[in-house]
């Protein structure tokens, strides 16, 4: 009987000590899910083609940037051969796969936002000096002698130029890409722009959203005689589920000043690899009611 107890009490001991391994590996686990979205696993790694001095970090060359993220780029005759995958061993680019397919590039005409710990978003132009460029985007990271990148993708942009800056969401990262066009000169210089928002999943960047951002146009406003101006402009605030944004819409008239204004406040809200509006943008309403154009 006495041997019959102690084998019931080393079970419930046996018992206890599996369950105290399990939550300890469920709480491991959480750890680990956590840190990875804080700090995304790479896609690729590379090495860095030369080595810094003790306690600096090596400053990269534009045609660097090119030779490691597309393996494709002949650095010397500065052309890209789109047959050859990314360093992700994807075939991120329109157009790459294909054989005989070769593009002459710029190099320098490279653009680079920086964000907090070091990450950097790149953007690669294939077509520069056109009235539409299409490119790499690239999220990463220099670590000691190596280069961490963890999401590829592409971004796009008309005659005008792309401002790069890298947000977090919470614990997600996001990159929010400005696309300026201006016109006219001093004090008729007006400038308009709107924001592509890319969304970080499995190692690739998708655009989740597009707003206007800055934006004027010369039309009939109704009450003055004449032409006047609608200005309008948007603050985004990133959050954990989304964007907020602060819109407001001007109206003016030559000689008489601000005539009217419009606010609104609305969201896009994260859903998976997307970003949905709770309305639409003031200016895509205004634009629609005046037949103004809208944004590019």
């Amino acid at each position: 009987m006495r041997h019959a107890r102690r084998g019931r009490a080393c079970l419930v001991a046996l018992l206890g000590a599996v369950a105290l391994s399990c939550a300890g590996s469920v709480r491991s686990s959480k750890t680990e899910d956590e840190a990875r979205q804080l700090v995304p696993v790479p896609v690729c790694v590379q090495r860095l083609p030369r080595r810094a001095a003790p306690g600096r970090v090596v400053a990269l060359e534009a045609s660097e940037y090119w030779s490691l993220l597309l393996p494709g780029f002949d650095a010397r005759a500065s052309l890209l051969d789109l047959k050859v995958p990314d360093c992700s061993g994807r075939t991120t680019l329109p157009g790459s796969g294909k054989p005989s397919t070769t593009l002459a590039v710029k190099p320098d005409d490279l653009v680079i936002g920086s964000g907090l710990d070091g990450f950097k978003v790149v953007w690669l132009p294939l077509e520069a000096g056109t009235s539409s460029r299409t490119g790499l985007l690239a999220l990463l990271r220099q670590r000691d002698q190596v280069l961490e990148v963890y999401a590829l993708g592409t971004h796009s942009v008309g005659a005008g130029r792309s401002r790069l800056e890298l947000e977090r969401m919470g614990p997600a990262l996001a990159v929010a890409a400005l696309e300026e066009q201006c016109r006219g000169s001093d004090g008729e210089r007006r400038c308009s722009s709107a924001c592509t928002v890319y969304l970080m999943s499995s190692g690739r960047l998708t655009a989740g959203a597009r707003f206007p951002v800055d934006q004027s146009v010369n039309g009939i406003v109704a009450g003055a005689t004449g032409r006047g101006e609608y200005r309008f402009n948007a603050s985004a605030e990133y959050r954990a589920d989304g964007i907020a944004l602060s819109e407001k819409l001007t109206v003016s008239a030559p000689g008489r000043g601000e005539l009217r204004s419009f606010e609104l406040q609305r969201t896009l809200r994260l859903e998976g690899e997307h970003l949905t509006p709770s309305a639409d943008s003031l200016w895509v309403q205004t634009a629609r009611q005046f037949g103004l154009p809208e944004t590019p």
